[in-house]
């Protein structure tokens, strides 16, 4: 059934985009508008830009723009009723069932996302239950009390049970006829060799993953009893869940780590538990994994610093490594902090964070965290300062060149490629030069090229400089330069019109009526000609083009490179006309329509040329194959009269 437009009305009017996209990434003021990393690219500097006053946002280094439709369906890949209902739900308006994509009609396909993520929220409610059950929740409510984990933190996390036993959410799923493939396919439920089904988590304390919209893509199932292996069990990967790009408590931290700029990292869900019990609100935890690049990738676009919290061991050695990795190939400060520990003993931040000073030594230890970079070279001092003789001194710096070419120097950008040179200089008491020339042999001997450009390929510096934007289908003769002029026309057609409809009714400079004369037949590029006929039927319909209700049509029909497309020639025209009087806006209508039709006139002039050396052609070949047909003898019968 079709969204009634009075909803969708509704519910993007109600949504603020700043902030919405201020929930995702760190926005700052720039004049009038805000702008943050863009979350569609690899953004280096703040490309993105949000407009209070439009409601949209455009990237001006990738070309993704839109409003907050667009947004929720790019960034949390979610479908236009989809996220019709997410945004109804955040701004609390209720859409009816038959709306916004309700039940589905018998046999239509249903992804296997969609499928996961009822099942997850199913299963979520489901060991919620359990957890408050008088009898079987019991053992499980204990535990969390012994741990001094409150009530408030429970239900901030929605921590859950899975009962003692083999069938308890298979049995549910058969009493209420949900769909079981959709827990197979998220590992909640397997099946056995006589067709029956088991449960994968039983008398296991349950600990929701959600994703950073707060949603529940998986669980991590804690044991209870002692002899029960492993100690945890999560579930396995899927549509929805990659532990290497996911973080624990995310959800719940984003608008601390914001705040502060700063995210804390450590190993387990109830380090995060306790730290957000005692108001260190901006800590998240891998899931069983070192930190990834994907993990910063995620952590970047909230915050400048990550603080890693790790044991004094050797798997703390290999995390500081790690560390170091990620400092270099990516665009993120990374410290590493040890907590305070007695000796010959370990402190966890669960551990610390139950003591009346946990939260100080918390902050202290955060604080005085130590660059990856310098930790590591600090490492290397004390092996320099512990080697004898020239030649183990020298095996300690070859074995450390060697590690940080390994580790991917040469992937790092310029300035950090040469901070960490001189850094290296330093400690050698040698020239930088000479650092690098070592570093470049290491990088040799390793197969590696020193070119940060060669590894990771750079987005275009605009997308409107591109010859590829649009899906351009258009004569080969028309250069490259030429086809840019056009697309670039097309742009200020459109974004003229959606800045003044009132231009839609303007005739043109030799007195033809605009709306029967530039019509999507003279655009030169399928993107063009799409966008400008959404354009136009919406003028024709006397209904509302601006860019902000244009990017909400859009995003229903699926079409976010229109999206793209509609913001970037709104934006270069208010580029354009901002400083100038209005009628330099109807001048630059003017010109770009006339350059449309002057090429549409050219290309039609050439096909009627080419019509008629073809039809010249044909008439040649039909005469010439004639006369093959004709015998001498036909031809001699062939009177004068006749011919």
């Amino acid at each position: 059934m079709p969204i009634r437009d009075d909803i969708k009305d509704r519910v993007q009017q109600a949504t603020d985009i700043v902030r919405l996209i201020g929930e995702q990434i760190a926005l700052r003021a720039k004049g009038r508008e805000r702008v943050g990393l863009c979350p569609f690219h690899d953004d280096k500097t703040p490309s993105l830009n949000v407009s209070p006053s439009k409601q949209i946002y455009k990237c001006f280094s990738c070309g993704a723009g839109g409003d907050c439709f667009s947004f929720v369906m790019n960034y949390h890949k979610m479908s236009f009723p989809e996220a019709l209902r997410h945004l109804a739900d955040r701004a609390g308006i209720e859409i009816p069932k038959a709306e916004g994509g309700g039940q589905q009609a018998e046999g239509e396909s249903v992804s296997q996302r969609k499928r996961i993520a009822t099942a997850s929220g199913l299963a979520l409610e489901f060991f919620r239950v359990m957890l408050r059950h008088a009898e079987h929740g019991q053992i499980a409510r204990q535990y969390l009390e012994n741990r001094g984990i409150s009530n408030e933190m429970q239900t901030l996390f929605q921590i859950g049970y899975a009962p003692d036993r083999w069938d308890g959410l298979v049995q549910m799923i058969q009493s209420k006829n949900w769909d079981r493939r959709g827990f197979e396919l998220a590992g909640l439920v397997s099946p056995r060799n006589d067709g029956s089904h088991y449960d994968r988590l039983r008398h296991r304390l349950i600990f929701p993953i959600f994703d950073s919209l707060g949603r529940p893509i998986a669980f991590g199932g804690r044991k209870l009893r002692e002899e029960d292996e492993p100690k945890y069990l999560n579930s396995p990967e899927h549509a929805l869940f990659n532990k290497s790009a996911t973080l624990y408590g995310l959800h719940l931290a984003k608008k601390a780590i914001i705040d502060a700029r700063v995210a804390v990292v450590v190993e387990g869900y109830t380090d995060v538990i306790a730290c957000h019990q005692r108001g260190e609100k901006n800590v998240v935890a891998t899931l069983g994994t070192a930190l990834t690049r994907q993990h910063v990738a995620e952590l970047r676009r909230f915050a400048d610093k990550v603080v890693l919290i790790f044991d004094a061991d050797a798997a703390g050695d290999k995390a500081a490594d790690r560390a170091v990795e990620l400092f270099l190939t990516g665009d993120l400060d990374v410290s590493i902090a040890r907590l305070p520990s007695e000796p010959g003993t370990k402190t966890d931040p669960f551990d610390l964070m139950r003591r009346d000073d946990g939260v100080d030594l918390w902050r202290e230890a955060v604080a005085k965290s130590q660059d990856a970079l310098d930790y590591q070279l600090e490492q290397v001092r004390r092996k320099l300062e512990a080697a004898d003789t020239v030649t183990g001194r020298q095996r300690v710096m070859e074995d450390y060149l060697a590690l940080v070419a390994q580790l991917g120097l040469s992937r790092a950008g310029a300035v950090r490629r040469a901070f960490v040179v001189q850094r290296l200089g330093e400690l050698l008491k040698v020239p930088g030069e000479q650092v690098h020339q070592l570093l470049k042999q290491h990088d040799r001997a390793a197969g590696r090229r020193q070119s940060a450009e060669q590894d990771v390929p750079l987005p275009p510096e605009s997308p409107m400089a591109s010859e590829n934007w649009g899906q351009n289908d258009v004569a080969p003769a028309v250069s490259g330069r030429k086809l840019r002029a056009l697309e670039l026309a097309e742009r200020q057609v459109i974004g003229a019109l959606v800045r003044d409809p009132k231009l839609f009714d303007r005739p043109l400079a030799d007195g033809r009526p605009f709306d029967e004369t530039v019509t999507a037949q003279v655009f030169v590029s399928r993107a063009g000609a799409a966008l400008f006929q959404v354009v136009a039927d919406h003028l024709a319909e006397g209904q509302d083009v601006s860019v902000h209700r244009l990017s909400r049509d859009l995003a229903e029909l699926d079409r976010q490179d229109l999206c793209d497309l509609l913001t970037s020639a709104e934006a270069e025209v208010e580029q354009i006309t901002a400083d100038h009087q209005p009628q330099q806006l109807e001048r630059l209508w003017q010109s770009a329509c006339a350059a449309l039709l002057d090429h549409h006139a050219e290309v039609q002039l050439r096909r009627q040329r080419q019509a008629m050396r073809d039809s010249e052609q044909d008439l040649r070949q039909y005469v010439a194959q004639r006369g093959r047909q004709l015998s001498p003898g036909r031809i001699a019968r062939v009177s004068p009269e006749e011919s």
